[in-house]
């Protein structure tokens, strides 16, 4: 049985393009994370916050972006299951509307978040897509199993009720490798029960 391979713009692939792409997403997370000697300067009440964040619960969360190399935006949704402290399954799917189809891709993914507040975190795991051959909207479709890695931003959440984030994915499927970046929010299960407690313990 002969498989298609997804249908991408002419723009090609390469691996400089993609270290490329990594290291300036790399760059700029690490801009964004606090300085250790930034720590020295903080108020007392937020120094060594990363000893005292809460344990990680499960959560859901929603997300948009775009596929640079086919040209389609996208709009997904997530969860987020711990593991352990910094290792969470993240279950996601996103939709794909490009032109003349919309494509859509499945993934079981592993998140394992690095830094002292476990802001950037890096993945990989499995995808499955299923598109259109030939772009016209028609039945002829196909679907393939990939791999995936990502590497990605998330706020601690230490005062906000949702932790924003900002994602860099790619899908290696086939001979295709397609670069989409993703920005969306996380929202943790069990606020209210916990509130709640504090209520009646007060």
């Amino acid at each position: 049985m002969t498989v298609i391979a997804p249908r991408l713009s002419p723009r090609t692939i390469t691996p400089r393009r993609i270290v490329r792409r990594l290291l300036l997403f790399v760059m700029a997370c690490v801009a964004l994370q606090p300085a250790r000697a930034d720590a020295q300067r903080r108020p007392r009440h937020l120094q060594g916050a990363e000893n005292f964040l809460p344990a990680p619960r499960p959560s859901i969360g929603l997300r948009g972006g775009y596929d640079f190399d086919a040209d389609a935006w996208s709009l997904g949704a997530q969860a987020r299951v711990p593991i352990t402290r910094k290792l969470q399954f993240v279950p996601s799917g996103d939709a794909f509307f490009g032109e003349g189809a919309t494509n859509w891709q499945l993934n079981a993914d592993l998140a394992y978040g690095v830094g002292p507040l476990g802001g950037i975190y890096l993945g990989a795991g499995l995808a499955a897509l299923n598109w259109d051959a030939d772009g016209a909207g028609g039945d002829d479709r196909s679907t393939s199993v990939g791999a995936n890695t990502f590497i990605g931003l998330q706020a601690p959440g230490i005062r906000l009720p949702v932790r924003p984030f900002v994602e860099a994915r790619w899908t290696f499927v086939e001979d295709a490798s397609p670069f989409r970046l993703a920005v969306g929010a996380n929202f943790p299960l069990g606020d209210r029960a916990r509130r709640a407690r504090r209520r009646q313990e007060r």
